[in-house]
């Protein structure tokens, strides 16, 4: 049987070219880093929008174009991780720390509460199930820290949300990705843009365009709960009939 065909020059410089767009994202997240040290909400989601994009993109271009293969010594895995963990966890605590979005006193013993609880979603090797589905929930602050601007969530509900969420770090709920997860692809891919959008549209706009997006953000966000209630609770009865 003939082996893989040897790698190529311009295979190679592809490979080369997925992980520099990977790395972009640390570049993306320090401007968002220096954004939210001022508590400016515009311009520290521009680009850590910009960052999730460039997530969003960057893993399947990289097992198109089979990356591993080409550049056998640089961990692309590894390097998403490194950029995911300050622009998904980091910026994000910076922001609601400068912001004021919790309580005062208790700034400091939350931020280290999502930074120490946001390591196990990164460091456990079942992250992902079988189902291409998130184990707990995955540490997306970047996504929670823009939900508490939109609706302009009081600190002691902010507090409660972020206990809650890191405490669900610990358990196998069911996140779902929304690229990888087969079913319902297209209709989640729909979901995920529009909840982009009407979030950026919020933080953006004035006031008065305010009802419009925010019944297109609950919208998205209720689809996106009850997909991942309803996975959690299928797939674990699908495991319990093949065990």
């Amino acid at each position: 049987m003939q082996g893989p065909a040897p790698v190529t020059t311009s295979q190679r410089l592809a490979a080369w070219l997925v992980h520099g767009m990977t790395a972009s994202g640390a570049v993306l997240g320090f401007l968002a880093l220096e954004a939210a040290t001022r508590a400016d909400a515009s311009t520290t989601f521009l680009w850590l929008g910009l960052a999730l994009i460039v997530d969003g993109l960057d893993g399947p271009l990289a097992r198109a174009l089979e990356v591993g293969r080409a550049t056998p010594n640089i961990d692309g895995a590894a390097l998403d991780l490194v950029v995911d963990y300050l622009t998904y966890v980091v910026v994000p605590v910076a922001f609601m720390s400068a912001a004021g979005t919790f309580p005062p006193g208790t700034e400091t013993l939350i931020a280290a509460f999502i930074l120490l609880t946001s390591l196990y979603t990164f460091a456990r090797r079942d992250m992902k199930s079988e189902s291409a589905d998130f184990r707990g929930f995955p540490a997306v602050w970047n996504l929670v820290a823009a939900g508490f601007v939109v609706n302009q969530t009081t600190p002691w509900m902010c507090a409660c949300v972020a206990i809650v969420l890191g405490l669900a770090t610990f358990t196998n709920l069911k996140a779902v990705h929304p690229i990888r997860v087969i079913q319902l692809r297209w209709l989640t891919i729909a979901a995920a843009i529009i909840w982009l959008g009407s979030t950026a549209s919020l933080i953006a706009a004035p006031l008065w365009l305010r009802p419009s997006p925010l019944a297109l953000w609950w919208t998205a966000t209720a689809y996106f709960a009850g997909l991942c209630a309803w996975r959690s609770w299928t797939v674990e009865i699908e495991n319990k009939r093949g065990a």
